[in-house]
């Protein structure tokens, strides 16, 4: 577990964060300070105004995290807001027993607290305050769910026959007339696609095409006359344009979820890893699952990640810095930021309609 979301998981519950700095909370003065003397990662207050500053840290089992350590917890000491203020190094008991003298005797040394908390604890307590703040939220999404698209594009496949036929109305023949069969698993897939995207609707045995749909097929590439292979046709500016306008119509369909969640996940892990091997770290597969409410192996996680990637890419939302670890690094687009935006926006407006407060006619 990441430093980032260890502090975020105690910060977001303080009564455990008050027992494992053995400090009453009343309030928290800052987080995440940039001084002369390095970044602060938060500051706490109890009732009687004594503040707190806290370096916070995971598991210190090498002697180059614990250098990094003092010297940072050092360097704030030069550095206070209150008459009254202490310094606290809070890292995880997971630490090696070896390591633990150490941070001990240097705490007696140089008067600095040292205290403890437990990564596995956080794991759970991280998990529980996702669902809390959902629910607290007032509205709770659907999970996200893993389908086999990797690519937005893959949206040329089904709605060529639209283009090729010149009708708005198809038989589900007519629809699946570049696969082998309207029953297999692959044109299902493309179907779920072009249905959460609300470019088609269905109509009993026939499917219609909606005007998000005309719009899409009217602003084909034209490499896609020649095309062998229909999937691999780019999409047009017009056609991300279409896409944007119809996932940000708050009309919430299993595709769109999953593109929020991933976005979520950039959020909460500060874009700081995506995977790029299916066998990838446990703690990190824990983590995502705790914030999706699935329960996904490490494949299925990797899958979900790099297909809803591939959408956000596709879209402009995000870029992706490739690495030559098992982790590539995400972050969002200036556009990427004001879907988001969008997205909470819009989740924030259903909430408060459906917590609307009658009491002021009363």
């Amino acid at each position: 577990m990441n430093e980032s979301l260890v502090q975020w998981t105690l910060l977001n519950n303080i009564d455990y964060l008050s027992e494992a700095l053995n400090f009453e909370i009343a309030s928290k003065r800052g987080q995440e300070i940039t001084t002369d003397y390095g970044r602060i990662d938060f500051i706490v207050e109890d009732y009687q105004k004594k503040q707190l500053i806290v370096e916070l840290e995971t598991t210190l089992n090498n002697k180059n995290k614990l250098d990094y350590c003092f010297n940072q917890i050092l360097n704030y000491k030069n550095v206070s807001f209150s008459d009254k203020t202490e310094y606290c190094i809070l890292y995880a008991s997971e630490t090696k027993q070896k390591s633990k003298r150490i941070i001990d005797n240097f705490g007696e040394v140089n008067d600095i607290l040292i205290r403890l908390y437990s990564i596995n604890e956080v794991k759970n307590l991280y998990i529980k305050t996702v669902e809390r703040l959902s629910l607290s939220f007032g509205l709770a999404l659907p999970k996200p769910r893993n389908y086999t698209i990797c690519y937005l594009r893959w949206l040329n496949k089904i709605l060529k026959p639209f283009y090729d036929f010149s009708k708005d109305t198809l038989t589900i023949d007519e629809l699946a007339h570049y696969f082998n069969s309207p029953k297999t698993t692959n044109f299902r897939c493309y179907l779920k696609l072009a249905l959460d995207f609300e470019m088609i609707g269905s109509h009993g045995n026939f499917y219609v095409i909606t005007q998000n749909g005309r719009d899409y097929i009217d602003n084909f590439n034209i490499d896609i006359e020649a095309a062998s292979n229909l999937s691999s046709i780019d999409l047009t500016n017009e056609q991300k344009k279409v896409l944007l306008r119809i996932i940000t119509n708050g009309n919430w369909t299993a595709h769109k979820v999953n593109i929020y969640w991933f976005l979520r996940f950039i959020e909460v892990t500060n874009g700081e890893w995506l995977p790029n091997i299916k066998d990838f770290d446990d703690f990190k597969l824990d983590l995502v699952n705790g914030l999706f409410g699935v329960n996904y192996k490490n494949r299925t996680m990797y899958e979900f990640l790099n297909f809803a990637c591939n959408w956000c890419t596709e879209l402009g939302l995000v870029e992706t810095i490739k690495s030559a670890s098992n982790y590539d690094r995400i972050y969002l687009t200036p556009l990427g930021i004001d879907i988001n935006n969008i997205f909470s926006l819009d989740l924030q407006l259903k909430k408060n309609r459906l917590n609307l407060n009658f009491k002021y006619l009363e």
